[in-house]
């Protein structure tokens, strides 16, 4: 796995970590915050999927010269 996919593995741990613990906060703003940060790391992680995806596509391709 390359290190893109393992790190996106594990933004997306954090993500489900934080919906968990978002579940169990009083405050709205809290969750809101929480809920907020998980989405960021799904992001991030849907971003580093695309970029190993990139570079995989990029070492298939022919090199010129």
């Amino acid at each position: 796995m390359s290190e893109e996919l393992d790190t996106a593995v594990r933004y997306r741990l954090h993500a489900e970590e934080l919906r968990t613990i978002a579940a169990d906060r009083l405050s709205q703003e809290n969750r809101d915050t929480l809920m907020s940060l998980a989405e960021d790391y799904e992001h991030m992680a849907d971003t580093l999927e695309a970029i190993d995806k990139t570079n995989q596509a990029m070492r298939r391709r022919p090199s010129v010269g």
